[in-house]
């Protein structure tokens, strides 16, 4: 079981106490600043814990040559099937990426960074299957999403590729700066007596070119970044199956074409649509069955209420 949002304090009072009653193993991977963090827990009569890695996912210098500050977390455990072959486990893994809707340059930094610890597990336990978890905070029409579930090689489109730009670009195409340089317009420069330019419209209309360059240099630097982040998901990752990626088919009702199998929402609130998955290793693993979701009519106007206690609701999955 993969929680995310975990606060310490309900963690401490109430989760913990009731994994150990029912026979559960766990553990919880708290935020440096915030007062939540992720857990995974498992059966203790199935599973044994061989092995597992915290991972801040703040920690993206190698990555892509900065360090974030979001204070977001992943866990990783390495669990064993107690009663089958000893070479038979699971290398699960459980996150909650940045939030920030517009930040997917961030969130595919972290996606590489998890991707990375990931497959150090897999490199330890090379027989063992791969399960996923998370808010991703990623839509199935995101790049994020393409590049964990596309076969190689993957062709983003424009939007895709536009959207993971870095969004301090996207500030400075968008910002209306009153200080910027503004040429003087022919209506200027008749009142003062010439169509020529002035010194002073030389010098502002240099300003704007000087300031064009720079945003067109900081353009093609963040344009190479955003594909040697693409390139580096590629050839790291193992490509990923989501549990969720055909439920349109089981429920003809969700089905959309911007994203395609996956359910319309496993968030419902203010903004509704499907950020969460399960993703699992599918030459090892394979699907039996999954969680209906529930209906609108269950959750509206928005979660939490009185039968829902999150704004996400349960995606559950059974493996053979």
């Amino acid at each position: 079981m993969c929680l995310q949002e975990v606060y310490t304090k309900n963690w401490d009072d109430t989760y913990d106490h009731w994994f150990k009653r029912e026979g559960y193993g766990a553990q919880m991977f708290q935020s440096v600043y915030k007062s939540h963090g992720v857990s995974v827990s498992w059966n203790k009569e199935r599973f044994e814990v061989v092995d597992q890695l915290c991972v801040r996912m703040d920690g993206t210098e190698q990555v892509c040559g900065e360090k974030l500050e979001t204070d977001n977390v992943a866990l990783i455990v390495v669990l064993r099937f107690t009663e089958e072959d000893k070479d038979a486990g699971l290398v699960v893994s459980n996150t909650h990426l940045y939030w920030k809707p517009s930040a997917c340059f961030e969130r595919l930094q972290q996606q590489v960074l998890l991707q990375r610890a990931v497959r150090k597990m897999q490199d330890k336990y090379p027989k063992y299957a791969c399960i996923s978890c998370g808010d991703y905070n990623t839509t199935p029409d995101d790049a994020g999403y393409a590049l964990l579930t596309m076969p190689r090689p993957v062709t983003l489109n424009e939007w895709q590729l536009d959207n993971l730009l870095p969004q301090t670009q996207a500030d400075e195409e968008d910002s209306d700066d009153s200080d910027s340089a503004k040429p003087l317009s022919y209506s200027e420069m008749a009142a003062a007596g010439t169509c020529a330019e002035t010194d002073e419209s030389i010098s502002k209309r240099r300003k704007l070119e000087d300031e064009e360059r720079e945003i067109e240099q900081q353009l093609q630097r963040d344009t190479q970044r955003v594909e040697q982040l693409v390139n580096t998901m590629q050839e790291e990752g193992q490509v990923l199956k989501s549990c969720y990626g055909t439920y349109a088919d089981v429920d003809p009702s969700y089905r959309t074409e911007q994203w395609k199998g996956e359910p319309v929402y496993t968030n419902y609130s203010l903004w509704k649509g499907t950020l969460d998955y399960i993703f699992y290793s599918p030459n090892k693993l394979a699907v039996h069955e999954v969680l209906s979701l529930p209906k609108e009519d269950k959750l509206m106007p928005g979660i939490p209420n009185d039968k829902f206690s999150s704004d996400h609701v349960s995606l559950v999955a059974r493996f053979g």
